[in-house]
């Protein structure tokens, strides 16, 4: 299991959600996102301790956003099978492996 890439506070800051948001409704959307960008970017995770950039705190808070405004995921049809949405891709872009493609 990935580790969280941010904390439900700073999901429910950044996303502007109300205190009454159900935490465990962002908690699923912010582990999802973690996971997704940890697969997009080829690493296991990042290990305790270690400083998460910004652009992939950015990333993943901007595709937890999307899944929670989203749940169904309709918007999911427009993107590119096997990849993330292109602001999240272009985000961590620079950060992925390329010789694992």
């Amino acid at each position: 299991m990935t580790a969280d890439l941010v904390t439900i506070d700073e999901a429910r800051a950044a996303l502007r959600l109300d205190d009454d948001f159900p935490d465990m409704t962002i908690q699923i959307a912010v582990t999802s996102a973690s996971d997704s960008v940890i697969a997009y970017l080829k690493r296991d995770q990042y290990a305790d301790g270690e400083t998460i950039p910004p652009n992939v705190k950015q990333a993943t808070l901007l595709l937890a956003g999307i899944f929670l405004r989203d749940p169904d995921g309709v918007e999911s049809q427009t993107w590119e099978q096997g990849y993330l949405p292109w602001s999240v891709c272009n985000l961590l872009h620079q950060r992925r492996d390329p010789a694992m493609e």
